[in-house]
């Protein structure tokens, strides 16, 4: 079945000069709209649908949020193919999903309580650490490379507070399905399904009413334990640092337009 897609013309003036002002707006079939400088439009292209899913270029897989870096978000998680779909959980710097997200099933080693200091010790973290000083995912590392390919990647926590900073959000729902939408300045929109988290024996929590999703940002050398998210809720958006051990959503985003 071909894809269908609403694409406008929209004109600044009644004509078409050197001067006027041209933009291409592509409707989903969700209701999204994006919209395309036609200078920076080269070819349009339309595919027959297919049971694969192309994570690496889709027009419908990314949107343009007028963001000040420039960085493209993706509509939907890594492992879904929808907005509104979970898709896979990840703990912080693995790549693939998996049963149980604990310390010790954790790729990057344990962390272990210190009786001597009271406190937890994390000089087994094997990768990210003090010793490495490594403080973003390196792409082998990053779930939406190793899944998507080079084209995408994690978000770091500075990106995280820019589309934060510069949406409008509100709490929404999407075929019955309940999360945040981001709203920008020019109208485009993306919505992060609160799909939750896994943790311990894999059980999701609290799905419905909270939504986590990973940045690439190490929350700290003295803290490398913890790992910067994006969390969402009816009440609010935040960036906070959380056990890198905790399966978390990812949204994927790519190079800059």
């Amino acid at each position: 079945m071909r894809k269908k897609l609403l694409i406008t013309i929209l004109l600044a003036a009644s004509g078409i000069s050197s001067y006027a002002t041209t933009f291409m707006c592509v409707k989903n079939n969700d209701g999204q709209i994006v919209k395309f400088d036609v200078n920076d439009v080269e070819e349009v292209i339309f595919e027959d649908k297919t049971d694969s899913v192309d994570t690496t270029s889709s027009i419908n897989k990314c949107v343009d949020l007028n963001l000040p870096s420039g960085t493209i978000w993706a509509t939907c998680n890594i492992g879904a193919t929808k907005p509104e779909e979970y898709g896979d959980y990840f703990a912080w710097g693995e790549t693939s999903p998996k049963d149980v997200y604990d310390w010790n099933t954790y790729k990057w080693g344990l962390s272990i309580w210190d009786e001597s200091e009271n406190s937890w010790s994390y000089d087994s973290l094997l990768k990210y650490n003090s010793v490495d000083s490594l403080v973003t995912l390196l792409p082998e590392d990053d779930a939406a490379t190793a899944n998507w390919g080079s084209d995408w990647r994690m978000p770091t926590a500075d990106e995280v507070n820019e589309l934060i900073d510069n949406c409008e959000y509100s709490w929404a729902e999407v075929n019955g399905v309940k999360g945040v939408k981001f709203t920008a300045s020019n109208g485009n929109f993306i919505f992060f399904p609160a799909a939750g988290a896994l943790s311990d024996e894999g059980d999701i929590y609290p799905d419905g009413t909270l939504g986590c999703y990973w940045s690439s940002s190490l929350f700290g050398i003295d803290h490398n334990f913890n790992a910067y998210d994006l969390g969402i809720s009816e009440f609010m958006v935040f960036s906070a640092g959380f056990s890198r051990k905790i399966g978390f959503s990812v949204r994927a985003v790519r190079a800059t337009k």
